[in-house]
């Protein structure tokens, strides 16, 4: 038993060690693209709703450039639906 937490424990050590640190975490958790949308000024700037979609540069090459797009697409729709005068959108970068 000891032996088997000696392999695992130096196992986990090089595994940490060999990471970048944009794929740290063994991929479990990936980068999202994270924006929200907000009212114009002269409404007070209030919050209408906020995204955060998820990619993998590694996995899927592209997917950066697709989330983005999806995060200005999704806070647009809802800057249209629900913005009464207007709106403006901040983030979507990664």
């Amino acid at each position: 038993m000891r032996k088997i937490l000696i392999i695992l424990t130096i196992s986990f050590s090089i595994i940490i060690i060999n990471q970048k640190p944009s794929h740290a975490f063994f991929g479990l958790f990936d980068p999202t693209v994270s924006g929200c949308v907000y009212q114009e000024p002269e409404l007070g700037n209030k919050k209408i709703h906020c995204v955060s979609i998820k990619y993998n540069e590694s996995k899927n090459p592209g997917s950066l450039k697709k989330a983005e797009r999806a995060c200005y697409r999704e806070l647009n729709y809802y800057g249209r639906k629900y913005g009464e005068i207007g709106y403006w959108i901040s983030g979507c970068l990664p």
